[in-house]
């Protein structure tokens, strides 16, 4: 099984690819089933960046994305409310909500720092969901 440390090494590889935060959620879901699909990572890039306007963070809108690539019937009857449910209360308390507006704040600079390691809990998050209906990520 994953963990931590190889969550981060993935979302780092990709974010050095050019990968932006919703595509990287999706590329490890195809990656982890060997699969390539570049018009699905091109059409996710529309979600990255909060919608490319600091709205509804790309990292959980590309979580939810990979749920749905592996099990589109336990993503949507459980996974992503459960998903949705973890992200607020992991990230809402510290940067009060979870829009990309909300996270990133008036620092930029902080950004790759603090999304790579939102994504590396995401995608750990992600495995944990879907472990319990019996994949792998």
């Amino acid at each position: 099984m994953k963990g931590p440390m190889e969550d981060s090494d993935k979302v780092f590889a990709l974010a050095g690819r050019g990968y932006c935060c919703s595509q990287i959620m999706v590329k490890a879901g195809l990656d982890a089933g060997e699969e390539e699909n570049e018009a699905l990572l091109d059409a996710v890039a529309g979600l990255c960046g909060g919608l490319h306007a600091g709205l509804c963070c790309g990292i959980l809108t590309g979580a939810a994305c990979l749920l749905s690539l592996v099990d589109k019937n336990a993503a949507a009857a459980s996974m992503i409310p459960a998903l949705v449910s973890w992200f607020r209360s992991t990230y809402e308390p510290t940067y009060g909500g979870i829009e990309c507006r909300d996270i990133l704040g008036d620092t930029p600079p902080g950004r790759n720092e603090r999304c790579l390691a939102m994504m590396a809990e995401t995608l750990g998050k992600c495995r944990e969901l879907l472990a319990g209906f019996g994949h792998e990520l």
